[in-house]
């Protein structure tokens, strides 16, 4: 059944979307690392003084490795949901674009709490710009699904469901780390690496 609000809206072929988002996750992983900054050592440093510098990364290491996870789980949740989107409307792809905008903040959030650790506000920031594209990217599913409007009608209601409740699982991270932003940094982003684990939990328990 097609949803009243979009009879009159085109639909279009899934493949120059696909093609500017693999774009756009390709750019926004890549130029992450440009905010690692090796500081300066003078000729003639020691070993000890480099173990030192590395000591010195090791957070911003750290932040770097969780927005890299990051964005590499939202393009699979992209790559599960282009999989069963058959064709795509003007409003779906405003959705997406939204969600690829802030996608291409990551790198500056990232730099954000790396340079200013400890900081509420730098917290916050990464925390909601999470929030932001992973609450988009579940949008994006339940306007899809809704009516089988944008995916095939042999997608079954428990594919559909599964996969909305597991598009839910990094911004409830997200929710809880915006929480824990003022107890500390390191441990409101850690949180994160708990999504692999939720993610098989609610497929077995689905």
């Amino acid at each position: 059944m097609t949803p009243p609000w979009t009879r009159s809206t085109p639909l279009f072929s899934t493949s120059r979307l696909e093609a500017i988002t693999d774009g756009v996750f390709a750019i926004a992983m890549t130029i992450l690392v440009l905010g690692l900054d090796v500081p300066f050592l003078p000729k003639g440093a020691s070993g000890q003084d480099v173990k030192e510098v590395l000591l010195g990364l090791s957070l911003p290491l750290f932040k770097y490795a969780i927005s890299f996870l990051l964005l590499g789980a939202f393009w699979v949740m992209h790559v599960r949901q282009a999989h069963h989107v058959r064709r795509v409307d003007v409003p779906y792809l405003w959705l997406n674009m939204g969600s690829l905008l802030l996608v291409t903040l990551v790198p500056f959030s990232t730099s954000l709490v790396s340079d200013f650790p400890g900081m509420d506000v730098s917290e916050v920031f990464f925390h909601l710009n999470i929030l932001g594209i992973s609450s988009l990217l579940a949008l994006q599913w339940l306007y899809a699904t809704r009516n089988r409007w944008l995916v095939s009608n042999d997608l079954s209601e428990e594919t559909i469901d599964l996969d909305r409740r597991l598009n839910l699982v990094i911004p409830a991270i997200a929710i809880v780390g915006l929480a824990m932003a003022p107890v500390g940094d390191f441990e409101s982003n850690l949180l994160y690496l708990l999504a692999p684990f939720l993610f098989p939990l609610l497929r077995r328990f689905a």
